[in-house]
């Protein structure tokens, strides 16, 4: 395969896309980081350290700082630190326990503030401030803004008493924080409508996806139902007149028998104009094709032909008879269909590779193979979601046969299936003892195998 690939040219993309693909990268990115941070189970580990770090913070700056009696600084600092785990299973409950804890804290410090922030010391705006952002990302705006509202307010009312001096400082402590926490309300409830419609849109997409999976399920089916509806007419046609004939073509027949081959006449007729109806619906959005054949395992040389002009080198090797008659129309237009969508797999997400199809052709049934190598080009972009593989495996379950399609260990897809040549009826399959399917030589031993002759039917040279 001394065939020559011309190399194509990378055109470096334009500014503008580089710089939307750099945006939706980032969008991605904080996307994932915020969902990560805001719903993953180690968040409540992340509210735990923080509350220790708040407990541990806020119980040892207000004795030294603003000579608060130990004891009630320890109870009134684990109150403000357990808001923060609060908020993550009692919201509400939370937000009454930090207006507690801000109107206690606004007391116990009231004495030794000297020129300290108060009525709200910095550690305990902070983490007020952490309280309010959780409840901000997680639950409706309306018990964030109470988180931050309810605390100040109550801040407000018990330093009034406590107050001396002007109203400066006061006043301007209480502005800012509620300032700050309006700042982080705002920017809390913007992140949480911003995931609230990421998660909206990936629930929108999902379902996008499951209906285009099953449009394409039924398209395939229906596709194959078509298809099998021109195998089974034309046995109907035959059996009609064989029926409608026989009285014709050999003398003699019975009077009971012209009966019954008029009745068998009369009823394929029927079942051929109901199948011709539910041929008509199912046609209705693909009238184009009604006329075209169908193919069989005698058109996978034309079709091996034109994927060879691609840059995939294909190789089909086959044994026995393409055009038996012992293989049935439906089981030789599955094999036929079973290769054309593995091909066009490999050569979807397999850019270079060498291809084999091999079709072994025996007395029970057709084992067919689809092997490529690893990929030497980048592989294109797909949307399918397997699409094709699970049409392959129920075109093989139509007649009863088996498909399976892996990974090779060395890189490669392998598609393997064995298909009866002939379909049974149930109660003979049941009855009878399962026949065993020819297995298929590997890769390196089909090669060798070319020139053994087979002792069934007329070999067909190797398609290279």
């Amino acid at each position: 395969m001394g065939r020559g690939r011309s190399r194509a040219t990378v055109v470096a993309p334009p500014p503008r896309q580089l710089t939307a693909g750099i945006v939706g990268r980032l969008e991605r990115l904080l996307h994932r980081i915020g969902v990560r941070l805001l719903s993953q189970s180690w968040l409540p580990v992340l509210v735990w350290l923080l509350m220790l770090v708040a407990l541990v913070v806020n119980a040892s700056t207000m004795p030294s700082l603003y000579d608060a009696i130990v004891p009630i600084a320890l109870v009134v600092a684990v109150l403000q630190s357990a808001a923060l785990v609060w908020a993550l299973t009692r919201p509400r409950f939370a937000v009454g326990v930090a207006t507690v804890a801000v109107a206690a804290t606004t007391l116990l410090t009231a004495v030794g503030r000297g020129e300290l922030p108060w009525p709200i010391p910095v550690i305990t705006l902070v983490t007020v401030a952490l309280m309010v952002f959780l409840l901000a990302v997680r639950e409706k705006w309306s018990v964030p803004v109470a988180g931050a509202v309810l605390p100040v307010a109550a801040a407000a009312v018990a330093g009034m008493p406590w107050h001396d001096g002007g109203w400066g400082p006061f006043a301007t402590n209480l502005i800012t924080a509620i300032s700050i926490l309006a700042l982080v309300v705002t920017f809390g409830i913007l992140i949480h409508q911003w995931l609230q419609s990421r998660a909206e849109l990936l629930e929108q997409q999902e379902i996008a996806v499951t209906a285009q999976e099953r449009r394409l399920l039924m398209e395939e089916r229906n596709r194959i139902a078509r298809e099998l509806h021109d195998v089974v007419a034309h046995g109907l046609s035959v059996i009609s007149i064989q029926a409608s004939t026989l009285r014709y073509r050999i003398e003699g027949v019975p009077p009971e028998a012209l009966v019954e081959l008029d009745d068998i006449t009369e009823s394929a007729r029927r079942a051929l104009v109901e199948m011709r109806g539910l041929l008509a619906v199912l046609r209705k959005e693909d009238g184009q094709h009604e006329l075209a054949p169908q193919p069989t395992m005698s058109f996978l040389p034309n079709l091996v032909a034109s994927t060879r002009r691609g840059i995939n080198p294909v190789r089909l090797h086959v044994t026995g008879r393409l055009d038996d008659p012992q293989v049935s129309e439906a089981t030789s237009l599955s094999v036929y269909r079973i290769v054309q969508e593995a091909l066009s797999n490999a050569l979807r997400h397999a850019p270079g590779s060498e291809i084999d199809v091999s079709i072994t052709v025996a007395d029970e049934h057709v084992v067919l193979a689809v092997e490529n190598s690893p990929s030497i080009a980048p592989a294109r972009g797909s949307d399918s979601k397997g699409f094709g593989l699970r049409g392959m495996r129920e075109r093989a379950s139509f007649v009863r046969g088996s498909l399976s399609a892996e990974p090779l260990p060395g890189g490669g897809f392998l598609v393997h299936a064995v298909l009866p040549c002939r379909q049974v009826d149930d109660q003979t399959t049941d009855s009878a003892e399962p026949a065993h399917p020819p297995e298929l030589p590997p890769a390196s031993d089909r090669r060798a195998e070319r020139s053994v002759p087979r002792p069934r039917g007329e070999r067909v040279p190797d398609q290279e």
